[in-house]
């Protein structure tokens, strides 16, 4: 069909059922759904062998996990979906991680009201008297409060105006900050669009609606006698505005406890990764994937030329040792089969499904994996020889425990029986998270089909530094071969964690700025009630009481909601994390050492934070404290 452009999705390859083509099509100007369909379904159809001389591949090496004779081998079928609604897999990838980030986006917005509500209250605090004239001379409550809640809504209004302008001069920042190098995986459009315009114009108001009406009530229930009374302008006895303020600081410390507390996991969980071992020696090896095929070789020509660049390769200078493999380790993709072991009766149909790795010779030395039994894959293993594998420690324990399995037989896919020439250590496949897999590694060269190939090259220098010297080796063999995806294994390994490392540095990002936040307001609400307080500190220190009491009296209030706030904070964190426990490595949601440090960072930056209003209330003159009012 024109325009039709084929891919190759990164996924596994288990049982007949699995393994599928993807094809992408854009529809012509004027051509309905329903057409394409049925004709993609009739040429799809045309194309197929009748049902009777149907037979499988001989050279898939795949097969259902039950016999052949209670499951038959069924025709290709072709599966047509909208791309717009064909989405399911990414939105299960991906569904949960995007709603724990929106979780950690409102965490920090409701933290910032809370300090804006704050804000309101100490400044209708301070508007008092003049609120009180103007209740006096006439003015109604409502039309007070009306003006009240649209200062609190005009002041959402900017900050959602000045945040979306923002958001269009950081979006491409904020990508290549958080892309850790790595820009190509992150292929995000942050733009904002209509649809975020009118979700930010819709919180904005509602923020500006929520938190301004506790100060807008507050203002409007003035006591007129009092308020006219108050020479400095606010309310001189009304306690319940100072409560409120401390409650709203409660409520951000234990908020900034949730979003800290799933930061240090998430830093944690990145640093236990990658201090993971992977069951080889990852450093100074370089990558490089090659696809002869696309320049013309085929078959033997294409394993001939493969052969020849290994071994030019091996002749550069600071390489020790050079091998191949049709994945790389810790890639992302995996091969998986079903095999029969003669004697041996699987207890599930799904427990012979193994991993599948087709190497070159010297992998083993090369990548570190230590040979246990027998011997490993060599260039005498080519396809005029008898076929071999050499199979990891955990597929043999598992299939010949007690026994040496070396020179014992497999089969693969139906396929005749494979001896086994070797037993080599625990190898991670497919990713750091998952632990060692059965695994099987066949010679290429032994395979009926070959196409591209990832080198892999163990350096005596840093391995980066050969790249320009193998380019100029693969030129000199064919021009028209480019060198894909140089990388070294290091950088290859990092590259798949670069979706908890993201992680990482957004949770802390909006855990720093919850504890900034909750640092502000914790501060703003301790000087409110310094500068309200200043008459009575004044008479203790009149009194006899000494600077440094006053000082710890201060602290101890500080510290008091910090603690009530960390004690609200702690269920909500632990309710929190249950989200994420998926998400987690070698870690606990519920982790003491996480808690107890995120806990004591509150307590020690809340400290910090109320020191500046208990060092003002210290340095009070008592003279001067005791005229004010």
């Amino acid at each position: 069909m024109p325009g039709v452009e084929p891919f190759y999705p990164r996924t596994s390859w288990k049982g007949d059922a699995d393994w599928r083509w993807n094809v992408i099509a854009r529809l012509k100007p004027g051509v309905s759904w329903q057409r394409a369909r049925a004709e993609s379904e009739l040429l799809f159809q045309q194309g197929l062998p009748s049902a009777g001389t149907a037979s499988r591949p001989a050279d898939s090496g795949l097969q259902h996990s039950q016999p052949e004779a209670s499951h038959p081998y069924e025709l290709p079928r072709l599966e047509l979906a909208d791309a717009s609604k064909s989405l399911a897999l990414l939105r299960r990838q991906f569904s949960r991680p995007l709603f724990i980030l929106w979780m950690g986006v409102g965490l920090v917005l409701l933290i910032a009201c809370a300090n804006v509500a704050n804000l309101l209250l100490e400044r209708v605090t301070a508007r008092g008297r003049e609120i009180a004239v103007r209740m006096a001379l006439g003015a109604g409550r409502r039309r007070l409060f009306r003006q009240l809640l649209t200062e609190s809504i005009l002041l959402a209004a900017l900050g959602g105006t000045a945040g979306t302008a923002l958001a269009y001069w950081a979006d491409r920042w904020l990508v290549l900050a958080f892309s850790s190098g790595y820009l190509e995986l992150l292929r995000l459009d942050v733009r904002p669009d209509l649809l975020v315009l009118g979700f930010t114009a819709l919180a904005s108001l509602l923020t500006g609606v929520l938190f301004g009406l506790a100060p807008a009530l507050r203002a409007t229930r003035v006591d007129l006698t009092s308020a006219l009374k108050a020479r400095n302008g606010s309310f001189a006895s009304k306690p319940g505005h100072l409560r409120l303020g401390k409650l709203l600081v409660m409520a951000q410390v234990g908020l900034s406890l949730v979003l800290l507390t799933g930061a240090l996991l998430f830093v944690r969980t990145l640093a236990n990764l990658e201090h993971l071992g992977a069951g080889f020696d990852r450093r100074n090896i370089l990558l490089f994937s090659l696809d002869a095929s696309t320049a013309g070789y085929r078959g033997d020509r294409l394993k001939g030329f493969y052969q020849e660049l290994q071994e030019r390769l091996a002749t550069l200078p600071e390489v020790l040792n050079v091998s191949l493999s049709n994945m790389p380790l810790i890639g992302g993709g995996y091969m998986e089969y079903d095999i029969t072991i003669p004697g041996y009766t699987p207890r599930t149909p799904e427990e012979t499904a193994v991993r599948v790795l087709d190497v070159g010779p010297r992998f083993f030395e090369t990548m570190g994996i230590r040979t246990l039994l027998g011997r490993t894959i060599e260039p005498r293993d080519n396809p005029r020889a008898p076929k071999v594998a050499v199979i990891n420690r955990v597929l043999a324990d598992h299939y010949f425990p007690g026994i040496n399995p070396v020179g014992r037989k497999l089969a693969m896919g139906g396929q005749d029986l494979i001896e086994i020439m070797g037993v080599v250590a625990n190898a991670k496949y497919q990713s750091l998270r998952e632990s060692a897999e059965p695994t099987v590694y066949l010679p290429y060269l032994q395979q009926p089909v070959v196409l591209g190939m990832t080198f892999e090259l163990r350096t005596a220098a840093k391995p980066l530094a050969l790249v320009s010297s193998v380019r100029r080796l693969v030129q000199s063999m064919d021009p028209n071969l480019p060198l894909l995806q140089v990388r070294t294994q290091e950088e290859q390994i990092s590259r798949s964690l670069f979706e908890e490392r993201i992680f990482a540095q957004l949770s802390s990002l909006f855990g720093l700025l919850a504890l900034v936040l909750a640092c502000i307001g914790l501060y703003g609400v301790m000087a409110y009630a310094v500068r309200r307080r200043t008459n009575e500190i004044g008479i203790r220190m009149a009194l006899g009481a000494e600077r440094g009491q006053v000082l710890r009296m201060i602290l101890k209030e500080t510290g008091l909601l910090a603690v009530v706030g960390i004690a609200i904070g702690v269920p909500l964190a632990l309710a929190a994390t249950q989200l994420v426990k998926s998400m987690l490595f070698g870690l606990k949601p519920y982790d003491p050492l996480t808690l107890a440090g995120t806990a004591l960072l509150l307590l020690l930056v809340s400290l910090a934070a109320g020191y500046v209003p208990a060092r003002r209330a210290a340095s009070v003159d008592p003279s001067v404290a005791l005229r004010y009012e």
